[in-house]
C-alpha cells in the first residue's frame, strides 16, 4: 500500500536527520512499542485499600508481558494523588497505592506511563478530563502539584517510567488556551525530572487537529501524543457518555458503505440519527482512510523532527459487531506500526477490554489479540 511506503521513508528521513534535535532516547521510545491502558485502579478507584491493591493481579500482568506488551499506561485521578491541604500537595495515602503498583508492574518488566487522566472524576463524568483547568488559580496549583509529584517519581528508572502531565486536556471553545499552559507545566515537570521522558498532547481530547496545530517545546526528551477513536459513529456507538445522536447507535459496521449502514439506519426512528449514519456510510471509511489520517500527523512530526505516539485507541464492544471490531482495531493498529509510532489500546478488561473476567478468571478475546499482533495464549 502507498500509504506504508510514504510512511516507511517519512520515518527513515526523519530518523537521520533528528539525531541531534529533538527526541526521546531510542531505548525509552523501543519499551513503548506497544501498550495497554489499566483504568479503574487509581482512576474510578475501588473503594477499599485493599481492593485498590487487589485490582490487577501479578496474573494480569504477567499475562500482559506474555501477550507481548512492552508497557502499560496508568490512568489516574488527580484527587487521588494530591491533596490541597498538604504543603506538599501530596496525599500520602494514594502515593502509597501508587508506589506499590508501579513496583509491581516495573518487576514483571513494563515500562509505565503515569498518566493524570482527570482533574477530578467530576470532570470525568462528564468528559471534560481538564474542567478544573479553565480556572487560572487551580493552574497554578496543579503545576506545584505536578512539580511536587515529578520530584516524587524522579527516583524512578527514566528508562522505564514516562509522565503524562494531563489526559485529553479539553478547552473545547478556547483550544488555544491550552498550549502555554502545557508549556509552563511541562518546564516545572523538567525541573523535578530533569531525565524523564515527558508527553505532551493538544487539546480537544488529545485530537489529531488540535496536535497538528502546536507548536512544539524546546525540550528533547518529549513525546507528541494524540488518541485515535475515527470514525466516532463507529467506535463509541451505543456509549452512554457519548454525545445523544451516538448513545442510541446499535450495530454500526466497519468498513463503512452506504449498502452497510442500512440496517444500522433501519434499527433508528429518529431522522437526525439516520441521517448521521447515512453520511457515515458515504464516507466510506477503511484502512486507507484510517492510514491518511494519522499520515497528518507523521507528516506534522517529520516536519519538526518529533516523536509520536498513540496511547488510546479502541472500540466499545457492547454494541459494535465484533468481527468489525476486530478489523478495525487492526487496521488502526497496522497504520500506527507502518509509520512506526508506539500504541497503546484502550483497555485491558472492561467495555472496550482484551480480556473478559469471569469470577477469578480471565478470558483473551482472541480476535483482538490477533488484531493487536499479540502472542495468543495456548
Amino acid at each position: 500500500m502507498r500509504w506504508i511506503v510514504r510512511g516507511t521513508l517519512l520515518i527513515l528521513w526523519w530518523v537521520m536527520s533528528s539525531s541531534a534535535l529533538t527526541a526521546a532516547p531510542d531505548s525509552r521510545f523501543e519499551r513503548l512499542a506497544r501498550g495497554i491502558n489499566l483504568p479503574f485502579w487509581f482512576w474510578y478507584a475501588p473503594e477499599t485499600s485493599e481492593t485498590i491493591d487487589g485490582r490487577f493481579s501479578d496474573d494480569d500482568f504477567a499475562l500482559i508481558r506474555d501477550l507481548g506488551f512492552t508497557f502499560v499506561r496508568v490512568p489516574i485521578d488527580l484527587e487521588f494523588v494530591m491533596d490541597a491541604g498538604a504543603l506538599d500537595l501530596l496525599r500520602s495515602e494514594g502515593l502509597a497505592h501508587l508506589d506499590r503498583g508501579l513496583d509491581r508492574l516495573l518487576a514483571h518488566d513494563l515500562a509505565v506511563v503515569i498518566d493524570v487522566h482527570s482533574t477530578s472524576l467530576a470532570d470525568s463524568d462528564a468528559s471534560n478530563y481538564s474542567g478544573k483547568l479553565e480556572d487560572p488559580a487551580f493552574v497554578e496549583i496543579f503545576i506545584a502539584f505536578w512539580r511536587a509529584f515529578a520530584a516524587h517519581l524522579s527516583v524512578r528508572d527514566p528508562e522505564r517510567v514516562i509522565l503524562e502531565p494531563m489526559n485529553e486536556p479539553v478547552f473545547y471553545d478556547d483550544p488555544d488556551a491550552w498550549p502555554p499552559i502545557q508549556a509552563r507545566l511541562l518546564a516545572a515537570i523538567r525541573e523535578a525530572a530533569p531525565e524523564h521522558t515527558l508527553i505532551a498532547t493538544g487539546a480537544r481530547w488529545s485530537g489529531l487537529d488540535t496536535l497538528t496545530a502546536l507548536e512544539p517545546l524546546d525540550d528533547p526528551n518529549i513525546i507528541y501524543n494524540f488518541h485515535f477513536y475515527e470514525p466516532f459513529y463507529f467506535t463509541h456507538q451505543g456509549a452512554g457518555w457519548s454525545s445523544d445522536d451516538v448513545e442510541p447507535m446499535r450495530g454500526v459496521p466497519y468498513p463503512s458503505s452506504p449498502a452497510a449502514v442500512e440496517p444500522a439506519v433501519a434499527r433508528q426512528r429518529d431522522p437526525q440519527v439516520q441521517a448521521l449514519l447515512r453520511q457515515y456510510g458515504e464516507e466510506r471509511w477503511d484502512a486507507d482512510d484510517i492510514a491518511q489520517r494519522i499520515g497528518q500527523a507523521v507528516d506534522w512530526a517529520a516536519r519538526h523532527r518529533v516523536r509520536l505516539m498513540c496511547n488510546e485507541f479502541g472500540v466499545y464492544s457492547v454494541y459494535a459487531p465484533p468481527v468489525d471490531r476486530a478489523r478495525w482495531i487492526e487496521d488502526v493498529r497496522t497504520a500506527l506500526e507502518g509509520y512506526g509510532i508506539p500504541w497503546a489500546m484502550w483497555e485491558y478488561d472492561e467495555g472496550f477490554g482484551l480480556v473478559q473476567r469471569d469470577g477469578q478468571s480471565v478470558r483473551v478475546n482472541k480476535a483482538v489479540a490477533r488484531a493487536l499482533g499479540l502472542n495468543l495464549p495456548e
